[in-house]
């Protein structure tokens, strides 16, 4: 089969929420630009909210907040580990990006947003600051919306159709390779201007349910965007700070806290108890709740019984249906009831790699551009910490005219790769005559990664982990055998997941302190170091030896002062068990073993043979 050809503009790898903001930008910006839309799936149902949303967790309404309090919350939550710049224009464009996505759905204000008895917009306390910017949101239909003015602006969307290789010449962009996992198709598209927005590594470590796809996010979401990102080239960051998810156990979808909690609802633990002061998605607080289970006081629940019947019937309506109509079928078959205070037992389920709800992911500037020319990122790809569902659109929307601008003055150049070659090597498991089904190779990278890496973070097992890293590349990846294009993919997938394994345990080791509450806590070096205060560590390929090289920087220069730590301490681990019972050495030496192995005929060293004998 024939290699396809494109010639586009801008490329965009992922049609999620950053990905379908940013190519109706892109041609709105200019409807001449040629933009290609690639996606694991059809447009309309996939990313993280295929099937809706019902709040934007990062805003600034006017009266009720500012974007330097954007700025104040996400330093605060981050540590002062971040770019200052990009938070803010995170709170400086979230109206904008409201008042978008109204004209997009076609949706009245007050009918997609609450407003006050003013007619401004209404949002709610969430995050760990004294303003308001959590905007609940009726936003079933959001996604079909966006696809729906994606294809009407004659983007060219080749849906089922995800990035394999994001190819460069001299540093910069030139193109991406893709192929079809219905078709087969197998695409070289030319284009001096590529814009990853393919999520974040949501498929990392292994839910605790077992269920391969039963994670928080869409379960395409394979660190795509990180992997394709690093072998171009690109600088990643904050590798080392997990989204450690507390979900609702079995379950494995969104937890439902930040419906419920800006709502009146709270977590407790086993004793009906309050564990912690706030519920936002910090590491102060999967702290907190780790340690009542350190302490034997799990499960913890999120409790709703004490709220107005309307509310819990809102709640119901927007948990079972905006965000996983599954749910209230998983509740009606346990028969639990949100009028029970224990009937959403929840649990640190599965870690996972995160910008959206927590740190880690590509380099970029306020702009979206990372550390390779023609290359943009944004969305939970994109490291601009704890941006969430706004962040997605407003960066994708930055992403979108910028990569055009770029386009205008940039032509595509010639890739530096063998194409005949390259395909061969990507459709080399279907033509395997045997081997390892992929399903079990992810299942032990996922499980590895679970059992290694889960936070506290021990040095001997990140260290266990990159050996199984290596191993696992050099046994297992090369021997994947597939039957159909559809396995073909996730061949891709798991290098991914292996490629994100390795940065997140490097980092890890690199960054000698623990920080962001549970996310990096390493019993190593249980407490914050100020050495670190204000750094990043950055991940990068050498494009020489091809070997994962790390460093420390400095975060740009902050602009405002605001506090960069939470209010929590790390507990001191000590464990003092006793010295237990110690019973009279063995002889080393097993004359009774030796004589079986001689009668064998197998050859005894020297050592092996008793002194009596000799």
């Amino acid at each position: 089969m024939a290699i396809k050809r494109i010639e586009a503009d801008v490329v965009i790898i992922g049609g999620g929420s950053a990905g379908t903001m940013a190519a109706i930008k892109a041609k709105r910006k200019d409807n001449y630009t040629r933009v290609v839309v690639l996606d694991k799936g059809p447009i309309e149902t996939s990313g993280a909210i295929g099937r809706g949303m019902d709040a934007l967790n990062v805003v600034a309404v006017p009266g009720y907040a500012t974007p330097e309090n954007v700025v104040e919350a996400l330093t605060k939550v981050t540590e002062g580990v971040l770019d200052q710049e990009c938070a803010y224009i995170l709170g400086e464009k979230s109206l904008q990006c409201m008042k978008d996505l109204e004209a997009i759905t076609g949706r009245k204000p007050g009918d997609l947003f609450p407003l006050d008895e003013y007619g401004r917009y209404k949002p709610r306390y969430l995050h760990p600051v004294d303003y308001p910017l959590y905007m609940p949101m009726d936003g079933e239909d959001i996604k079909r919306a966006l696809a729906r003015e994606v294809r009407r602006l004659g983007c060219q969307v080749l849906d089922r159709t995800p990035a394999v290789k994001i190819l460069t010449q001299d540093g910069s962009v030139a193109g991406v390779l893709a192929f079809n996992i219905r078709s087969g198709d197998f695409y070289l598209i030319s284009a001096p201007a590529v814009i990853l927005t393919a999520g974040c590594a949501g498929k990392f470590g292994m839910p605790r349910d077992g269920y391969l796809s039963g994670t928080y996010e869409f379960p395409g979401n394979t660190g795509d965007g990180y992997a394709l990102a690093y072998h171009a080239g690109a600088e990643l960051v904050n590798m080392e700070c997990f989204q450690t998810n507390l979900l609702m156990k079995d379950f494995n979808g969104p937890a439902c806290g930040y419906v419920v909690i800006p709502r009146g609802g709270y977590g407790v633990n086993a004793l009906g108890e309050k564990y912690w002061s706030h519920g936002y998605w910090s590491g102060d607080m999967f702290l907190a709740v780790w340690k009542e289970f350190q302490e034997g006081r799990g499960p913890v629940y999120l409790k709703m019984d004490h709220l107005p019947e309307e509310t819990i019937r809102g709640l119901e309506k927007i948990l079972w249906g905006t965000e996983r109509t599954v749910r209230g079928l998983f509740h009606k078959q346990r028969n639990e009831d949100y009028r029970c205070w224990d009937s959403v037992e929840q649990g640190l389920e599965e870690i996972s790699l995160c910008s959206g709800h927590s740190g880690s992911g590509i380099l970029v500037n306020k702009d979206t551009e990372t550390t390779v020319p023609g290359l943009f990122a944004a969305g939970d790809c994109a490291a601009v910490p704890h941006q969430y569902l706004t962040g997605a659109f407003v960066f994708g929307a930055i992403a979108g005219e910028k990569a055009v601008e770029y386009a205008r003055s940039n032509k595509a150049k010639k890739p530096e790769i063998d194409l005949k070659e390259a395909r061969e090597d990507f459709f080399k498991p279907l033509r395997r005559e045997a081997g390892l089904p992929v399903e079990q190779v992810e299942i032990k990278i996922r499980t590895k990664i679970s059992q290694y890496l889960t936070p506290p973070k021990s040095d001997p097992l990140m260290q266990k982990m990159l050996w199984w890293v290596e191993r696992m590349r050099r046994e297992d990846v090369d021997n994947i055998k597939v039957v159909d294009y559809h396995d073909l993919i996730k061949v891709t997938e798991v290098k991914s997941i292996i490629d994100c394994a390795e940065m997140a345990t490097r980092a890890s080791l690199f960054r000698t302190e623990s920080r962001w509450g549970l996310s990096h806590f390493r019993l190593a070096y249980p407490k914050r170091d100020p050495k670190w205060d204000g750094k990043w560590v950055v991940v990068k390929k050498d494009p020489n030896s091809g070997e994962m090289i790390l460093s420390a920087r400095e975060v740009p220069k902050y602009k405002w002062n605001f506090p960069t730590r939470l209010e929590y301490e790390y507990p001191e681990v000590k464990i003092d068990i006793g010295k237990g019972y110690a019973h009279p050495p063995n002889d080393s030496t097993d004359p009774w073993v030796t004589e079986k192995l001689i009668r064998e005929g197998l050859e005894i060293p020297p050592r092996m043979i008793p002194e009596e004998e000799e």
